[in-house]
């Protein structure tokens, strides 16, 4: 059997790894537009293995973070760490009230602890109604992206954007270049879920330019705060005691309803943040509640694709399929076994 998976990010390269283990006789190849692999929003989230507290208006996000958190922790354990003082506080002016929160929560049975509300961490306590303490664990993307390299047997090629995708022949075709022919294509790509599929098989979505900081702080590494639940932030541990810093209000840099305005931004989107003081909006927004110093290491930006019915929490994993194309909508990271599962429950 031979696979082509399109996108070299961490969906295409788990749903590579879950293939080669089910198949012997299989012949995996990646197609990566970039000159590195793994670069792009899955291995440069916020670090975090959700549970689906970050998500009170989303509850097919929560399901599928719930379903997905244990087989996660199983098959990337080494790359996971406990933090310890995970807290969410819920600010009166959120989209969501604290009786809301805790109802969406509760229906799920997930488990938190309801602490006191102090000045210690949060700026102006009284602005908060609910802070709780759950059990989520923070994701070592930088050594995660070496195993997952390291351990793929197949082909990778790099600087190789795919132009066009022939569901039916299983080709490929980047430019004047020709691949295949496959007997699967998997389009893991992330930013253009459409290639290949037919119109009436498009997701309808819509993209961003995120940006998150990576940075030290004056929080212990093995704590995180969010504040929900609108244009609020999240402090969320990373690796080696940084911490990565996003702001709901600056974090997407841009937005857009077309792939090709995204693609023509993409190249410059480190020009674009730093002419737009992105990473300072960012910091100075958590400075606004937070009690929190910290010294920035590094900016990552990057490409996020949204449902285009999305209105600000919605993070579905979705797989469509068409002739030899199995097309993969990303969502969240713990989701990633929802897309593994879909497809390989329909190779034969």
């Amino acid at each position: 059997m031979r696979v082509g998976i399109i996108g070299g990010g961490f969906f295409g390269f788990h749903i590579a790894q879950q293939i080669e283990r089910r198949f012997g006789d299989v012949r995996v190849e990646i197609f990566e537009r970039e000159p590195t692999p793994l670069v792009g929003a899955g291995t440069t989230n916020q670090c975090r293995l959700h549970m689906g507290f970050h998500y009170p208006r989303s509850g097919y996000t929560i399901y599928q973070s719930i379903m997905g958190f244990d087989r996660f922790t199983g098959e990337y354990s080494e790359f996971l760490s406990d933090v310890d003082e995970n807290l969410y506080a819920v600010h009166h002016d959120g989209l969501v009230s604290v009786e809301e929160y805790l109802a969406v929560m509760n229906s799920f049975h997930l488990k938190y602890e309801v602490l006191p509300i102090t000045g210690d961490l949060l700026r102006r306590p009284d602005d908060y109604g609910l802070l709780v303490k759950v059990l989520e664990k923070s994701i070592d993307v930088k050594a995660l992206r070496e195993r997952l390299v390291h351990r793929f047997d197949g082909v990778l090629h790099v600087d190789t954007p795919i132009d066009e995708v022939d569901a039916a022949a299983g080709v490929l075709r980047s430019g004047s270049r020709e691949f295949g022919p496959f007997d699967y294509v998997i389009n893991a790509s992330y930013t253009d879920p459409n290639m290949g599929l037919p119109a009436d098989k498009h997701f309808r979505i819509k993209w961003e330019l995120a940006a998150l900081v990576l940075a030290k702080t004056s929080l212990p590494p093995a704590r995180a705060v969010t504040i929900m639940d609108g244009d609020y932030v999240s402090v969320y541990p990373a690796y080696e005691g940084l911490h990565t810093l996003s702001s709901v209000a600056y974090t997407p840099m841009r937005r857009y309803d077309s792939h090709d305005e995204l693609r023509a931004d993409y190249p410059h989107r480190y020009e674009i943040a730093e002419r737009e003081h992105v990473a300072e909006r960012i910091a100075q927004d958590v400075g606004e509640y937070l009690h929190i110093e910290h010294d920035q290491k590094e900016l990552w930006v990057t490409a996020k694709t949204k449902l285009a019915t999305d209105m600000g929490d919605s993070r579905v994993t979705e797989v469509r399929q068409h002739d030899r194309l199995f097309s993969v909508l990303c969502g969240k990271i713990d989701a990633v076994f929802e897309a593994s599962d879909a497809i390989l429950r329909e190779m034969r």
